[in-house]
């Protein structure tokens, strides 16, 4: 089995009790379905260095009985590329827990803790478990319902907490209510 392919699968079934990044924790838009399961795409700039990035997640959350409030947890891969004389590239894997609240049923705003599980940033540009950085951010999020679907736009400014670094990405969603 492919090693990417096992990490998938040990998130999916290591998180499923936890709930719903880039740190994209955002509610259900419809009362009578609490969970929701997302795909985003995300690019974004580092602000402190010459460098960017793009990924994409994978997120599951729930509402918080009947309030505006959602938890969740989101498996996230990103690609950072520094733009030096010579082009070097990282990509990590994060797991992140979140929580956001519901302005509206189309706005949100969230936070989260993210932590660096997985990377390829060695010789061998191998993935290999590592002691990853510890991030956070903030989140704004727009919601487009079509029908019982939900297509979203978010914007997040986001900390690395390790490495003293901040960043901005725009994040475009995919996300189904249950």
């Amino acid at each position: 089995m492919n090693l990417l392919f096992r990490v998938f699968l040990f998130f999916i079934f290591l998180f499923p009790t936890v709930s719903f990044a880039q740190l994209t924790s955002i509610p259900s838009p419809f009362q009578d379905k609490k969970n929701t399961i997302g795909f985003a795409g995300s690019y974004g700039e580092q602000l402190d260095k010459n460098a960017y990035f793009y990924g994409f997640s994978l997120d599951y959350g729930r509402r918080i009985k009947d309030s505006p409030f959602s938890i969740g947890t989101v498996l996230m891969w990103d690609n950072e590329i520094e733009k030096k004389e010579i082009i070097e590239e990282n990509a990590t894997f994060s797991v992140a827990v979140t929580v956001s609240y519901a302005i509206t049923k189309k706005w949100s705003v969230g936070t989260g803790i993210g932590k660096g599980v997985m990377e390829n940033g060695n010789p061998q540009k191998e993935y290999q478990w590592v002691n990853g950085d510890w991030s956070t951010g903030i989140i704004s999020s727009y919601q487009f319902n079509l029908g019982d679907k939900v297509f979203s736009v978010s914007a997040s400014y986001e900390y690395n907490i390790t490495q003293k670094e901040t960043s901005f990405s725009i994040d475009l969603g995919y996300i189904l209510p249950f």
